[in-house]
């Protein structure tokens, strides 16, 4: 199967020490004013004009305001639909944003407006209504999401995608394993000792939940997350079952540590490899996703692996 990092408790014990120099989180509030009335399914996206990590989250139809949680720093934030048949546009928060009532003549400028947050001022609320947005600076927005102008990624780089130090967990210390409640869940009793031994370890991922990985059949794996507060049991769907193997660098299908909030998962769609990010809510106790890379077989395998220790 390849899904080694899960086995690993060195990787987990080196990790723990890493927390005392993460960065405190901070987050961009957004609403969304669409031509139509209505918000089709989209991406909106916080882009740090110092580093040119974009952190992301998904807008289910109709969903008219989104929450980014992004480290201090000085951000354009924009919005893209990824509906098929979607007008091909973004909208973002800009100086015509600022200009209320927009009067003709006297809104003109669409140029982007830094959103800066901070450790002291930590929650920013931004109104994403401009779509009129000039050719020069969809072309800066195009260079920011690390896209071709036709919106194409396939073959790119994830040097935007996020980082594990970005998304710190608070520690947490527990002298017993959690009594877990496998109420709810379809795991068979071979699934559960797995998952027993895999909390003999302690959390292994955001601080306080054990991830385990089972088999669900031939190349097949099943992710099951433990919350060591609440011992509930989940599996994540759609990260919950990871079909197939990678063609190569195996030990990257998933990715996580223990002082950070943020996992990914990679695997094979079609002629692509695609890496998807979820970062773990504290209040709701579940996974959110927050963005998503394409990659050709080729580029994924040539660009090589990195330890999140690192990251």
């Amino acid at each position: 199967m390849g899904y080694r990092l899960l086995a690993r408790p060195s990787l987990t014990a080196a990790a723990s020490f890493a927390q005392s120099i993460v960065a405190l989180a901070a987050t961009i509030e957004g609403s969304v004013t669409f031509p139509s009335g209505f918000v089709p399914p989209s991406t909106a996206y916080a882009s740090d004009l110092e580093s040119s990590r974009v952190h992301t989250v998904q807008l289910a139809r109709g969903q008219a305001k989104f929450t980014l949680e992004v480290p201090p720093g000085r951000y354009a934030v924009f919005l893209a639909p990824n509906e098929p048949g979607a007008p091909l546009i973004y909208g973002a928060y800009t100086r015509y944003s600022l200009c209320s009532p927009h009067i003709d003549g006297k809104c003109e400028d669409h140029s982007l407006v830094p959103v800066e947050v901070s450790a002291k001022s930590a929650h920013a609320l931004v109104l994403i209504d401009d779509w009129y947005l000039s050719d020069d600076i969809a072309g800066q927005i195009d260079g920011m999401r690390g896209a071709a102008p036709s919106g194409a990624r396939l073959d790119s780089q994830p040097l935007s995608a996020p980082r594990f130090s970005e998304y710190p967990s608070a520690p947490f210390e527990s002298s017993a394993a959690p009594k877990i409640d496998f109420g709810g869940s379809e795991l068979s009793e071979e699934d559960r000792e797995s998952v027993r031994q895999a909390l003999a370890a302690g959390p292994n991922f955001a601080g306080h939940v054990t991830a385990a990985l089972t088999h669900c059949g031939p190349e097949c794996g099943r992710l099951v997350l433990v919350d060591w507060r609440s011992g509930r049991v989940q599996d994540p769907t759609p990260v919950a079952e990871i079909q197939g193997t990678l063609p190569c660098r195996s030990d990257d299908a998933v990715l996580f540590r223990r002082d950070s909030r943020l996992l990914s998962v990679t695997r094979e769609r079609g002629d692509a490899v695609v890496t998807q990010y979820y970062v773990w809510n504290q209040k709701s106790a579940a996974l959110v996703e927050s963005g998503e890379y394409q990659r050709t077989p080729r580029t994924f395998c040539a660009s090589g692996s990195l330890s999140p220790i690192m990251r």
